[in-house]
Order: structure tokens, then C-alpha cells, then sequence
């Protein structure tokens, strides 16, 4: 004959059952507030991140319409005011990329690619080039710099 060792089942009061159910219900009820907490977390971050990116967006369109007006309003050939107003330029274009790295870090969204930067100063730089000969016609590196500024506010835009 074969022994089965079995321990002796225990039997729980009332009282103690009563006061397990309470422990569980406290334990769901928490747990449940957990879960709702973390969900309004969840949702407020979200949201964050969309004005975030809604913010970076506008303030950097803004900063490529500037840049356009900037660039429009130099002239096919060398003025005494036209090394100013391609530093502005040159300081949107920097606002601009900055604006990006920014986004690109709080929201991981990258909001103009930065190959569209690279080109933009070379742009810059070859249009300074051409002040400096003070001789040269600037319009093909003037519709250059404004082709590029232009691509890149229709690249905001989408």
C-alpha cells in the first residue's frame, strides 16, 4: 500500500477570507489607477510631441519665408547693401537648422532634410564668391539660393 504524503488542507475563516478579498480588491484598484494614470501620461506626451512639431514647423516655414523675402529683394547685380542681406540669409538658414536639430532631439522627427542645409550654404558660398569679385552678375546663384530656399518651404509644406 502506498502512502500519498498530503499536508493538511487549511481552512480560512470568514474573517480571513474577507480580509483577502479586501487585499486583492486594494490590489486592483490600484492597479487600475495605475493603468489610467499611465494612459493620461501617455496621451498628454503624445500631444506634446504634436505641438512640438507644430510649433518647430511654423516657426521654421516662417524663418524659409523671410529668407525668400531676404533673397528677392537682392539684386541681379552687386550692391553696397547686398553682403547685409545675405548675412540675414545666412542667419535664417542657421535659425532654420537649428530649429531642425532641435525638433530632431525633443520629438525624434526631423523636420527638413539635411542634405537640403548642405546645399543652402553652398549656395551662400557661392554667392559670396561672387560679391567678392564685386564684377560678376549674381542672378544664376541668386535663382540658385532662391530655387533651393523655395524647395524647401514646399518640402515644409507637405
Amino acid at each position: 500500500m502506498m502512502y500519498r504524503k498530503s499536508s493538511p488542507r487549511i481552512q480560512l475563516s470568514n474573517a480571513d477570507l474577507r480580509l483577502q478579498r479586501r487585499v486583492l480588491l486594494a490590489a486592483c484598484v490600484v492597479l487600475l489607477a495605475a493603468v489610467v494614470a499611465l494612459g493620461i501620461f501617455t496621451v498628454r506626451g503624445a500631444s506634446y510631441q504634436d505641438r512640438v512639431k507644430t510649433q518647430f514647423s511654423q516657426r521654421m516655414y516662417s524663418a524659409s519665408a523671410s529668407a525668400v523675402d531676404e533673397v528677392n529683394k537682392l539684386g541681379s547685380i552687386v550692391t553696397s547693401n547686398a553682403s547685409a542681406r545675405l548675412a540675414r540669409v545666412r542667419q535664417y538658414i542657421y535659425y532654420m537648422e537649428q530649429l531642425n536639430a532641435m525638433s530632431t532631439s525633443l520629438t525624434g522627427n526631423q523636420l527638413a532634410p539635411n542634405d537640403a542645409f548642405t546645399a543652402l550654404y553652398g549656395d551662400l558660398e557661392s554667392f559670396e564668391s561672387l560679391l567678392q569679385q564685386s564684377t560678376t552678375p549674381t542672378l544664376d546663384a541668386r535663382s540658385l539660393l532662391l530655387t533651393h530656399l523655395q524647395a524647401l518651404q514646399t518640402y515644409l509644406n507637405q
